[in-house]
């Protein structure tokens, strides 16, 4: 029988492998887009072959479901680094809930991001697959969030799951006007964020004062 360090490599390799393909795939994906990506060109980029990735993802569509998940998942501990960041400067739980939004609209304007978040996952993966990827990470974190604003009084008590749902359909949708604004991307980035801002800052006036 192997021994536990031959057992633990393996897990590293197996590790390394699919953390590999799924950077070249992000790579790739983000810059080709999913129909003109090619098994041969993930698999020689990543240094691996093409057993591995049947191996480790069952085929391109799993990898590309894979990278997807990866890239929302990114958003969350992005958006939540923000938050904390901001905690530590001295801002409140409302301001560093804004500062959060910030950096999710700013990553809004990747181009590579953009290619397979609202361009091709939804079409590989169907809307359905995708909303569950996308509820599976930032849904999560959302509660969280709002659970906490309610606690404070800064967001009105209520149904927690939905305020949360309609707080993230409003960030996702503004992403996706982002995507189409090409004349003058930061212009269009510093009016979406007044306006997602302002409908946030109305979901706030609409329940009791914030506590002192």
């Amino acid at each position: 029988m192997p021994g536990a360090n031959a057992l633990d490599g393996r897990k590293v390799n197996a590790a390394s492998t699919q953390a590999a393909l799924r950077a070249v795939g992000r790579k790739l994906f983000g810059q080709l887009g999913y129909e003109a990506t090619s098994l041969g060109a993930i698999c020689s980029a990543a240094g691996v072959t093409t057993g591995a990735l049947y191996h480790h993802f069952g085929d391109k569509k799993g990898l590309f479901a894979a990278v997807a998940e990866e890239l929302d998942e990114g958003l969350v501990t992005l958006t939540a680094a923000a938050r904390a960041k901001a905690m530590a400067g001295g801002a409140d739980a409302w301001q560093a809930f804004m500062a959060a939004i910030d950096v999710f609209l700013q990553a809004g304007l990747n181009p590579e991001g953009r290619r397979i978040g609202l361009t091709d996952a939804p079409a590989v993966l169907g809307a359905h697959a995708w909303l569950e990827i996308r509820e599976r990470h930032g849904l999560g974190a959302m509660v969280q969030t709002v659970r906490t604003l309610q606690s404070l009084g800064m967001l009105p008590a209520g149904d927690v799951l939905l305020r949360a749902r309609l707080i993230l359909g409003l960030l996702y949708g503004a992403v996706e006007a982002l995507a189409d604004q090409r004349e003058d991307a930061q212009a269009a980035l510093v009016e979406t964020r007044t306006l997602v801002q302002a409908m946030l800052n109305g979901m706030r006036a609409a329940g009791p004062a914030p506590r002192a």
